[in-house]
């Protein structure tokens, strides 16, 4: 997916999914949104990672606190490594389970996605852009 000359900003994005948009921007933007992968994506993970956060919130738990449930993949490589020694004739078979599941986690763990989002605007315009993803966040 490649960011088109035509995408919307994300202050635009984020003000239609605040449904801060008249009628007709919020039917322009959808009408883009059905054609670009690129902002749509942008659009449903902003939803999910607000979504998210609301759900914590609600539970009275910090919104960056640990949830075991979220950290499986970490606990599997874990166990893989520790096994590993354990069981010698599969040292390189479990090692490499460890490898496997502990890139698994950091991939879909929602901070790796943040991160990425915080870095892709951080390449387009530097702390100006990044401040504003923060401030976003905090904000919700």
């Amino acid at each position: 997916m490649e960011k088109l000359d035509i995408c919307l900003s994300e202050p635009a994005l984020n003000d239609y999914l605040a449904g801060g948009v008249s009628e007709e921007k919020k039917a322009q933007i959808e009408s883009h949104l059905k054609d670009c992968d690129y902002c749509l994506e942008k659009v449903v993970f902003a939803y999910q990672s607000v979504n998210e956060f609301n759900k914590k919130r609600r539970k009275g738990v910090k919104a960056m606190g640990p949830d075991w449930k979220k950290n499986l993949w970490l606990i599997g490589a874990v166990l893989a490594f520790v096994l590993s020694f354990f069981v010698r004739p599969f040292f390189i078979q479990f090692l490499a389970a460890s490898i496997l599941l502990g890139v698994k986690w950091i991939f879909d763990s929602v901070n790796a996605r943040i991160l990425i989002m915080i870095y892709e605007a951080w390449k387009k315009g530097g702390e100006k852009e990044t401040s504003k993803i923060f401030r976003d966040f905090r904000e919700r």
